[in-house]
């Protein structure tokens, strides 16, 4: 049974690591609290799949005022499934600029009052705290944003950017596809040879070119390849196509679905 948390209608789950910091508020939502129908039921925040303008912002403004935010101060990243950051600095013009930049699948910001998030349907999101500075990240992790090593490129720009020491850095890689349920081809087994420590999360299946892959590990790996040692790093264990009454899948639903939402906020 999953262990959820829950704020008005909004079923969501919360890393244990990260509670720990009281200077965020953060969430792994579910598919669970929103006004969507259909395949897109209930809580969906995209509309690139065809959902009703009307119906995903209100489900943004469900999400806003169940964590007492503004829907203003909610910066998404654009996500293109490339290894772009986005950085919000103390530059009061960083926002804006970000917003003219190109596309970016990972966001990394020292700014309180702004919560960063991605949307995921089975794509690994993960979310970083340096405890220590107060800076936050996001970053949305499908097989080729894991093959292009933006975890760990993201750990990188905190210590580039802000001086973090990588052992002041946690980290949590939220619910994302499973490794029972990810068979990918030889194409995506082939990707991923720079990525490092590629036969500790594929496994052959009795289908010839064909693999099993364990994407969050994928992730955690490259994250403790970057510095940030094992104890700060935890992996919700939920897989998002076993999961269907609390998470969209892509995979799952071939296309035909939502996309749920992780988010951190620096208060």
């Amino acid at each position: 049974m999953l262990n959820f948390s829950q704020k008005k209608t909004i079923q969501y789950i919360e890393s244990n690591l990260l509670k720990e910091c009281d200077f965020i508020t953060h969430a792994f939502c579910t598919r669970c609290g929103g006004v969507s129908e259909g395949m897109f039921a209930n809580l969906n925040f995209s509309l690139r799949e065809g959902d009703k303008e009307e119906m995903v912002s209100r489900n943004w403004e469900i999400l806003a005022s169940s964590f007492d935010l503004s829907v203003e101060q909610l910066f998404m990243a654009k996500q293109v499934h490339k290894d772009g950051i986005c950085v919000l600095d103390d530059d009061p013009d960083s926002v804006l600029s970000a917003k003219r930049a190109p596309d970016f699948d990972a966001i990394i910001s020292n700014r309180p009052h702004l919560a960063i998030g991605i949307l995921t349907a089975d794509c690994v999101p993960v979310l970083l705290v340096d405890i220590t500075k107060r800076v936050i990240g996001v970053v949305h992790a499908g097989w080729k944003g894991t093959s292009l090593n933006i975890a760990a490129k993201a750990v990188d720009t905190f210590v580039r950017r802000f001086s973090s020491r990588t052992t002041d850095i946690i980290a949590t890689i939220g619910p994302a596809i499973g490794h029972c349920c990810y068979q990918v081809d030889d194409v995506v087994f082939e990707a991923m040879k720079e990525a490092g420590h590629r036969d500790s999360f594929f496994s052959k299946c009795n289908e010839r070119g064909k693999w099993m892959f364990d994407l969050p590990l994928a992730n955690s790996l490259q994250i403790r390849n970057a510095g940030i040692p094992s104890e700060n790093i935890s992996i919700v264990n939920v897989c998002t196509s076993c999961h269907y009454d609390a998470f969209f899948s892509h995979r799952r639903d071939r296309g035909n679905t939502g996309r749920q939402l992780s988010f951190i906020f620096l208060r």
